[in-house]
């Protein structure tokens, strides 16, 4: 009986290594195809050129180099964000390098509102321009304990983080069904997505809701609508604190990957080191989970918790913050 189980067990442990060796092998494939082998799509002939793409958070980091490559590939551009000052600024600073751009600003705060007359008037602003493509990329990351956490901050980050994606989505979907070229939507999430991140589960959890929702709208509209569900690791942002490290990619390499993949694949991880970390991270979290736990996670931990520490100093140390 014993022998019985142990060979059941040692079979079951050939297959699983074997599949996750095929599955590594597979994602590692994909990724040099994608990075070294295939071509982009000409983005204006298959949507449109002179359309306009809706940018949410457009004022820094990913956002803005979206609006930036966009505005050189011909695209017209809604700002869409809360601070009118960033707003205008920025979009003097792609006027002045694209004269012939043409913009168009919408202030709106999706933490503080998430009623239907809300994005009613949002819309109402939007619906009468040649939309081709949606760009989900407004968020807010807030590391700390859990159980600290103000409630109507949660409320505030849940309707930003989750709600305005899928209620853009739901105004504009069916203007995109229409249209005669193409469309894209680009749901901007996370590889945090893959697993509990320590002291960001909110955060964790919101882009691993924004993802299934790519895939929803993959396998419910794919035929008529390019969506891509984009996954990098750190990406050097202020949301990030512009940190430079050897696993971090900056919001330019970030988005050049996320345009050359658009229309060819769903899934888009923005670079080789992201990839293979992702794949790393998958392998740990589901089948070596004291591995994952014991060097992954505390070593986020310890970084989250110093980063939270220095923001709150005043209140835990009884110090002015640095």
């Amino acid at each position: 009986m014993f022998e019985l189980i142990w060979s059941f067990n040692s079979a079951l442990a050939w297959l699983i290594g074997i599949y996750t060796f095929v599955h590594s092998m597979c994602m590692i494939t994909r990724c040099l195809i994608r990075n070294f082998i295939r071509k982009p799509l000409d983005l204006t002939q298959r949507y449109g050129k002179g359309s306009w793409v809706v940018i949410t958070g457009p004022t820094g980091g990913i956002g803005s180099e979206y609006c930036k490559q966009l505005a050189k590939q011909g695209f017209n551009l809604v700002l869409l964000g809360r601070n009118k000052q960033k707003l205008d600024d920025l979009e003097a600073e792609l006027k002045r390098d694209h004269p012939q751009l043409k913009t168009k600003i919408v202030v709106a705060d999706f933490g503080e509102d998430i009623s239907p007359e809300f994005y009613e008037k949002l819309y109402d602003q939007m619906k009468d321009l040649d939309v081709s493509m949606l760009i989900n990329n407004a968020a807010i990351l807030n590391s700390g304990f859990f159980e600290d956490s103000p409630i109507q901050d949660l409320i505030s980050r849940a309707n930003l983080n989750m709600g305005a994606p899928a209620l853009l989505v739901r105004f504009f979907i069916n203007d995109f069904l229409k249209r005669g070229n193409r469309t894209a939507i680009i749901n901007v999430s996370s590889l945090v997505n893959v697993f509990p991140s320590p002291f960001v589960r909110e955060y964790s959890g919101s882009k691993r809701f924004l993802s299934l929702f790519s895939y929803f709208l993959h396998d419910n509209y794919g035929d008529k609508i390019d969506v891509q569900d984009l996954s990098p690791g750190m990406v050097s942002t202020n949301m990030a604190g512009n940190r430079k490290s050897s696993d971090t990619i900056s919001a330019e390499h970030c988005v050049s990957s996320s345009l050359r993949d658009l229309g060819q694949e769903f899934c888009t991880v923005p670079s080789v080191i992201h990839s293979l970390f992702g794949q790393v991270i998958f392998v740990c979290y589901r089948y070596l989970t004291p591995v994952f736990h014991g060097v992954i996670v505390r070593g986020a931990e310890k970084d989250t918790l110093a980063s939270y520490y220095r923001k709150n100093k005043s209140r835990v140390f009884g110090e002015k913050p640095s």
